[in-house]
């Protein structure tokens, strides 16, 4: 029987897991050392600078092997490779902008979405630190990977009529 193989499946790499939570614990203590940039009474919250490293090297050494090595490779080893750039492009981290007339958020892909302080309805947590910010139109989520998350909070409840941010299990309406 070859090694790494039991029972006819594939071992599991079990140091695989910590350099994973490791991994995912250095960028979200990147984003909370990280401070919104200022300019004037606009704060930019960005996506965490190591996050975007290594979606960035990640997504440019796939492709580097795409290019060189895609007669050679197996049809289905290039679909997955193309999959990963196509996913660390969609999922590149947003730009979170507050300003006295209320909070937007900007992807390079998609349209601008923006909630006017007095259209903000409520506010909740949810995984990994993430705050998604309910309005009377929109929907914003603040991820936990963004720069500032104890800066943007206290932004969200100074401007808004938000003064407390909900955990789901104090969720009481569902405010549609």
């Amino acid at each position: 029987m070859p090694r790494g193989y039991i029972g006819g499946l594939v071992a599991y790499d079990w140091w695989l897991t910590p350099v994973v939570y490791a991994g995912v614990s250095l960028v979200l203590l990147e984003a909370r050392l990280a401070r919104a940039a200022a300019r004037g009474r606009t704060l930019v919250f960005r996506g965490a600078l190591l996050l975007k490293l290594l979606f960035g090297f990640g997504a440019s050494i796939v492709s580097y092997y795409l290019y060189r090595r895609w007669a050679e490779t197996e049809w289905w080893i290039s679909l997955l490779a193309i999959g990963f750039v196509l996913c660390t492009l969609l999922f590149w981290p947003k730009t979170i902008i507050t300003d006295e007339r209320g909070i937007q958020c900007l992807w390079w892909w998609r349209r601008r979405v923006f909630i006017p302080w007095d259209q903000v309805e409520y506010a909740e947590t949810g995984t990994v630190g993430a705050i998604e910010i309910v309005g009377t139109h929109a929907r914003i989520t603040f991820e936990g990977y963004n720069a500032d998350p104890a800066r943007f909070r206290k932004e969200l409840t100074t401007r808004s009529n938000v003064k407390n941010i909900l955990t789901p299990s104090e969720f009481t309406g569902l405010h549609l």
